[in-house]
């Protein structure tokens, strides 16, 4: 009996510093990252549904970079300057007739959402694809 109460503390603890990890902020130079993997059917069409991937993070104020990853490419960029506190950042594929656009967004309540959209239009064969972004600290 007092094997199995050991083997569910020893459960609990590694459950609670988990958790405890899941909600911590992003440390000093720490590259954060959002990425979904996707299968593409390679005919991309307006009524297809949005491939998308969505998190909380907190974050410390300070300037960031942010740029978007599809597959090996990491463009667009943006530097900005990000308030601390508590961000829902989005990322999404977004099929259109014959082509996928790719959308990024970070917002805070009480401020406006930051956006980061790539205007090339992708062209791409049958498969699967990773996309996302990075969010990279200055500090």
């Amino acid at each position: 009996m007092s094997g199995m109460f050991g083997k569910a503390a020893a459960v609990a603890a590694v459950a609670t510093a988990a958790v405890a990890l899941a909600g911590a902020p992003a440390s000093a130079a720490d590259t954060a990252y959002n990425t979904r993997s996707v299968w593409l059917d390679g005919v991309p069409r307006w009524s297809d549904a949005d491939a998308c991937t969505t998190r909380s993070m907190t974050l410390a104020s300070g300037n960031y970079t942010w740029t978007q990853i599809w597959e090996g490419s990491r463009t667009p960029s943006r530097d900005l300057y990000l308030a601390a506190g508590t961000y829902t950042w989005t990322d999404c594929i977004r099929p259109q007739d014959g082509y996928y656009l790719q959308t990024s967004s970070l917002s805070k309540p009480g401020l406006d959402t930051a956006y980061l959209n790539d205007p090339v239009q992708h062209h791409f064969s049958q498969g699967t694809y990773t996309f996302g972004s990075l969010l990279d600290p200055h500090f």
